[in-house]
């Protein structure tokens, strides 16, 4: 009966959607922690302070801890 390859057939193909779905879930989540870890790094420096943060989609950033922003309040240019 050709119902049980069909079915073997359904089944893969929602074993690959499953893993591509929990691989994708699993990197936003790794993203989200590499871009809240500076976070706790800033806290514990003093006033003045610059970390500088290589990413791969923004090249170097660097975090200046208690200075003034320089696209102004808010974070918004003006």
């Amino acid at each position: 009966m050709a119902v049980t390859p069909l079915l073997a057939g359904i089944g893969v193909c929602a074993v690959r959607l499953l893993y591509a779905w929990l691989r994708a879930r699993a990197a936003l989540r790794l993203g989200k922690v590499s871009e809240s870890r500076p976070d706790s790094r800033v806290r514990s420096l003093p006033s003045g302070s610059l970390l500088p943060e290589q990413r791969a989609d923004r090249g170097q950033v660097v975090v200046q801890v208690g200075g003034t922003s320089a696209t102004g309040p808010g974070g918004v240019d003006g």
